[in-house]
This record gives structure tokens, C-alpha cells and sequence, in this order.
């Protein structure tokens, strides 16, 4: 369905702030596949151009009408791949990388323009990067997921010479902006609303940890983040408290999480924003878009708290959030409103995030494909701090703001969470404390 619709929440929000900072590519989503093996690139096309023809919300843009927002569906169109051939480059590898991160800094065009960009470099014979960015506003973790898979069953088809069979979406991004009006709108959300007002009220409107500068008049998104790994046996030690906590492995890193940013001059409330899929309809499992919340978790933690208990308390605070989980962050924002400050994020400054299990991955028949996330060099917020499973063990990032923090100093702060984590599951009893 061409033609113009309301947008949702999230979309309005990650609108204005991109036309607050038109240059940042802080809301871009960019996702590098290096591909062993040569890919149908005719295919690939033909995929891709399935695949916007099929979700609305990645051929649409964004206009002003009417004193409102609205979301603009425009006619399906074919979908080209742009390729670079750097074989005869002095260092290829060295210039897809380069060129790869200048992609991804690249900003999207909200406006009219692609909000899906592919480019596929290759630096060898059977060796390619094939560069897909998006924005933020099309695109959550859940729906990178669905790209995927869906990308992955259309190519397999037509490099087969087959026709694509995918199942038919009975919705459309739009209609959800439509339904999730409408809900807000009502009653449904009282007990959402009357639970996150009283939950938050006074709560600290900055993080105190510690950094290496003051925090600057104005938030310059300038970041960068630092991989670590945390290893099997501290996992398994993990899953065993959690166990006995009747919880899941998160609350224990989120746990670990709070210990550290109290150990690191926090004070004696961590407040924490987590993402969250925030699919309620099962119409909405299949669609692509940015369907996700932020919840906003407060931690009690004074001095003498035993791990244990603040895995508890993490425990109690995840699951009151989840339930509570379908008010728009944005709309919370405004119905609290609290002091803005042109140099931080309103309600937190810090994140955690922690996925069970890695997503799939797109698979092109007959090739290799490793995919990593591309480096925009930003930070939206002070900290922020996500694992996930790989195997038996946990992949970690720790994205910092570059306003705040040193590199030396994430790198600690990576490296004493890990610390922290596997001491704290070991002995979950030893008490945290005394902190300043």
C-alpha cells in the first residue's frame, strides 16, 4: 500500500533526532558479511529487490504534512548492488576496510532516499565484504533476524532459477504505527503508565560513575567500544546462579553490571535502560521495523549488598519491567518529563543488553559468510555494555562515549566487569561495599 500513514513512536523520535544531528551516523545500522566464495550477484539483486518489495517500511520515507509526521510508502523499484573491485589495489584488504567503515559512517536519507543501502567489495578472487546498512528507524535486533532469513530463502530460490515462496505478511509496519496509536490512545496502558511514573519518580538524573573528562555542554555522539569475551566456565558458573535464583543468566550480568558501575563511583542507585523486541501480536513476528522499546531498570545497591541479593533485586526489577514493557519510551519521556540536558540522554546514561543466542546469519548457497557489525564510531549514550551467547561462552562490547571516557580506561572497565562476574558467581555471597 502506497501513499502516506502515522508513524510510531520510535520512528518520530529517530526523525527529529535526525534532524537535530543530519551528520551522525548514530542511528545507522551497519552489517559487513565477509563472503569465501563468489555469490550470484544477480541473485543477490534479485533478493534484495524481493525483499523491499515485500516490507513496506524499507522503501518509505518521512515528510512533514499537515503539522504532522508521516510515513511515506513508495512504489517498489529495483534494488542494484553497486560493486567495487579493489583486486588491483596495491592493499586491497586494507582499502575495503577502509572503505567498508566509510560506509558505514555514511549517513541514510530519511527524506526520499534508501534507508537500505547495500555495496559489495571484493579484494580477490572468491573474496568479498558485502556492506549492508540500514537505519535505525526500519530496523531493531529482532528484524535483523528476519532480514536475514528472508534474504537468505529469496537468494537460495533465485540463484536456483526457482520462484520465491515466502509466506504472505498479513500486515505492514504502518499498520502496526496505526494499532500502537490507538493503544496509547486508550486505556490499555494505564497500569503501564501509573507503574513507570511512581517507579521513576525522583530518579537521579545523571550517572555518577566516574569518567575522564566532564561531561560536555552538548553530546557529540563521538564514541567507540572495546570486544571482550567471557569465557565457558564462568558462563556455566552463571547458569548455576541463576538457577538457584529462580532467574535467568541476564539478571546475574546485569548484576555484575551494577556492582561495577558502583564499584566505579556510582552512587547508590544504578539506573540502567535495556532494549526490548516489544512484538506483542504475532502479526508482528514476521515484519521488519523498528518494533523496539527501552525499559528503564533502577538498582538498589548500598554498600554491604551481597551479590546474591542484587541478583535478586535485578531479577525483581527486569520482570517488573518486562511486564510493564509496552509504554513508548518516548512517550514515558514526555509524560515524565524530566530536565533535559543537551549533554545526556534523558532518564539514563548507561545500557545493558544481553541475547541468549546469536541470530542465525545469512547464508548465500555455495559460500562462506561471517558477519560483524560495522563501526560507526558512536556512542548514544555514557555506557553501554551487551553479551551475547556464542557457543558455550558469551561474546561482550563495551561501546563508550569518546566525550567521557579514555579507550585505556574501557578497556579496565571491560576488562574488571569480566573480573567482577567471575568472582561474583564463584561467591555469590561476598558483599559489595564499601564504595565511593
Amino acid at each position: 500500500m502506497t501513499g502516506d500513514h502515522p508513524v510510531s513512536f520510535a520512528q518520530k523520535r529517530l526523525w527529529i533526532l535526525d534532524r537535530l544531528y543530519p551528520d551522525t551516523p548514530a542511528y545507522t545500522v551497519p552489517v559487513v558479511y565477509r563472503i569465501d566464495g563468489d555469490p550470484d550477484v544477480a541473485a543477490l539483486e534479485g533478493a534484495l529487490t524481493e525483499l523491499v518489495l515485500r516490507h513496506e517500511v524499507l522503501r518509505t520515507g518521512y515528510r512533514m504534512a499537515r503539522g504532522a509526521l508521516r510515513q511515506v510508502v513508495r512504489p517498489a523499484g529495483p534494488v542494484p548492488v553497486p560493486r567495487v573491485d579493489l583486486t588491483g589495489h596495491p592493499d586491497p584488504a586494507a582499502e575495503a576496510e577502509r572503505l567498508a567503515a566509510a560506509e558505514a559512517r555514511r549517513p541514510l536519507d530519511l527524506g526520499g532516499g534508501a534507508v537500505l543501502r547495500p555495496l559489495l567489495l571484493t579484494t580477490a578472487p572468491g573474496r568479498h565484504l558485502l556492506c549492508l546498512t540500514l537505519h535505525h528507524i526500519v530496523c531493531d535486533g529482532w528484524s535483523l533476524a528476519v532480514l536475514e532469513t528472508e534474504l537468505s530463502s529469496l537468494y537460495e530460490a533465485l540463484a536456483a532459477g526457482r520462484a520465491p515462496e515466502l509466506p504472505p505478511l498479513t500486515e505492514q509496519y504502518a499498520d502496526f504505527a496505526r494499532w500502537q496509536a490507538d493503544r496509547v490512545a486508550g486505556t490499555a496502558l494505564d497500569r503501564a503508565r501509573e507503574y513507570w511514573t511512581k517507579h521513576l519518580a525522583g530518579v537521579p538524573a545523571l550517572a555518577t560513575i566516574a569518567s575522564d573528562r566532564p561531561r560536555p555542554a552538548v553530546w557529540s555522539f563521538a564514541g567507540a567500544h572495546v570486544p571482550f569475551t567471557v569465557g565457558p566456565d564462568v558462563v556455566g558458573q552463571v547458569d548455576l546462579l541463576a538457577r538457584a535464583c529462580g532467574t535467568t543468566p541476564y539478571a546475574v550480568m546485569l548484576a555484575a553490571f551494577a556492582a561495577l558501575v558502583r564499584e566505579e563511583g556510582g552512587g547508590p542507585e544504578v539506573v540502567v535502560g535495556a532494549p526490548v523486541a516489544l512484538r506483542e501480536r504475532e502479526s508482528h513476528f514476521a515484519l521488519i521495523g523498528m518494533f523496539g522499546n527501552t525499559v528503564v531498570q533502577r538498582l538498589d545497591v548500598p554498600d554491604g549488598t551481597s551479590f546474591r541479593d542484587l541478583v535478586l533485586r535485578a531479577r525483581d526489577e527486569s520482570r517488573a519491567a518486562l511486564v510493564h514493557q509496552a509504554l513508548p519510551f518516548e512517550l514515558l519521556v514526555e509524560e515524565l518529563n524530566p530536565a533535559r540536558d543537551p549533554g545526556a540522554n534523558p532518564l539514563f546514561q548507561l545500557m545493558f543488553s544481553h541475547q541468549p543466542a546469536a541470530a542465525p546469519g545469512l547464508r548465500l548457497e555455495g559460500c562462506r559468510v561471517a558477519r560483524e557489525f560495522g563501526d560507526t564510531r558512536t556512542a548514544k549514550v555514557d555506557l553501554s555494555l551487551s553479551l551475547t551467547r556464542d557457543g558455550t561462552g558469551c561474546t561482550g562490547r563495551l561501546e563508550y562515549s569518546e566525550d567521557l571516557f579514555e579507550e585505556t580506561t574501557a578497556r579496565r572497565l571491560a576488562a574488571r566487569y569480566v573480573t567482577l562476574l567471575a568472582g561474583a558467581a564463584a561467591e555469590p555471597l561476598r558483599p559489595i561495599g564499601p564504595m565511593t
